[in-house]
């Protein structure tokens, strides 16, 4: 649990963080290309260091090629574009209050085209992160509207 609190808090700051950049750099396509790659040579050095099997890597025209493709740049590319362009005009806050919906809908996902199980323990498990994911962004909102009072901070 508290190593969930930690990333969720790394998660709220990285959003802070880039909600600031996103001000000051308008191109999100470019900031979403450039935040991509980051991410791409990260995981090829973890990637190198984990497998060191030539056969691991072997890529044909098959689903190993297609779910890595699919996933690179549908779900990293456009997700960032879209939660850049969310962050410009409601705020890092707004982002991250959808993180659980995301968990939500990948279970129900699951159950339905993959028929996986739905156990108890993992809708439980869902609600405790659930709750301290608000839990952490909800002291967040509290430090925006304090700072929005004292005048501090821009309105969105």
């Amino acid at each position: 649990m508290g190593a969930f609190l930690a990333k969720t808090s790394d998660d709220l700051a990285l959003f802070d963080i880039l909600s600031i950049t996103i001000k000051k750099y308008p191109a999100e396509l470019s900031l979403s290309s450039l935040i991509c790659l980051m991410g791409a040579v990260q995981s090829a050095a973890v990637a190198l260091v984990a497998e060191r099997h030539p056969a691991a890597w072997a890529v044909g025209w098959d689903s190993r090629l297609l779910a890595p493709v699919y996933t690179g740049v549908i779900s990293s590319g456009v997700t960032y574009y879209v939660q850049g362009l969310v962050m410009k005009t409601r705020g890092p806050v707004f982002v991250t209050a959808f993180n659980p919906l995301c968990m939500i809908i990948v279970a129900a996902l699951g159950t339905i085209i993959l028929a996986e199980k739905l156990y108890l323990g993992s809708i439980i498990g869902g609600i405790v992160i659930a709750f301290g994911l608000y839990s952490v962004v909800l002291k967040g909102w509290q430090k925006c509207r304090i700072r929005r009072r004292m005048g501090k901070l821009d309105q969105p």
